[in-house]
């Protein structure tokens, strides 16, 4: 309980110094790098995040959301202001690359990754890739040839995140794994990148609940 409630405390350390940073920045240079887009009678940025559009208000020195009747959590906020923050004038790459594969500690944080992303894909999905296929659709997911079954999906508009599964047989076990373009880092720090991969997956099986309820 208390380890829980040091993290809730840091998420909420985070929240509140990304809102002082994000009132420093340039607006032009937030929507510029970001694909966001401000209103200036407002105040306010608006940003997709996955499927659906966030409103930012910058006020009195704090950053709120509205908007949305799903109220992200204190994690996902820190989520997307971390990205209109870091977000830097690079264009998409077209390349993609695993985890392991970004700069600056990708391989380091892979177990996390893999346990938090890529272990709940699998372990919903492997033996319905058809569900898997219908909830990334829903999720404004374009199908890939990659593995047996793949989809991209953007977390954000220069972060688009890649899911892709094998179904196993007998011999081998079913797998998976999710691909980045290889900008990604210019957008995110690493950290993030897992939590922006792990929502992703969050978000798919949700479809698929939803949809069984």
């Amino acid at each position: 309980m208390q380890q829980e409630s040091n993290l809730t405390n840091a998420y909420l350390e985070a929240y509140e110094k990304a809102c002082r940073r994000l009132i420093d920045c340039s607006a032009e240079a937030v929507c510029q790098n970001s694909k966001a887009v401000y209103e200036k009678k407002t105040g306010t940025y608006v940003i997709r995040y996955f499927d659906q559009q966030y409103r930012i208000s910058c006020t009195d020195g704090s950053v709120f959301f509205k908007g949305n009747p799903a109220e992200p959590t204190t994690t996902e906020k820190v989520l997307i202001l971390h990205y209109l923050i870091h977000a830097q004038p690079k264009p998409l790459s077209g390349k993609s690359i695993s985890f392991k594969e970004v700069p600056n500690g990708g391989s380091i944080y892979y177990p996390t990754f893999k346990k938090r992303a890529i272990d709940p894909l699998v372990k919903t999905f492997s033996e319905d890739l058809q569900s898997f296929a219908k909830a990334a659709a829903a999720l404004g997911g374009a199908a890939e040839s990659f593995g047996d079954v793949s989809s991209t999906i953007y977390a954000f508009p220069y972060v688009p995140v890649t899911y892709v599964l094998w179904q196993g047989d007998e011999e081998v076990p079913s797998s998976g794994t999710i691909l980045f373009d290889s900008s990604v880092s210019y957008f995110l720090p690493v950290e993030d990148i897992v939590l922006a991969a792990s929502f992703g997956t969050y978000k798919l099986i949700g479809a698929t609940e939803k949809k069984k309820g």
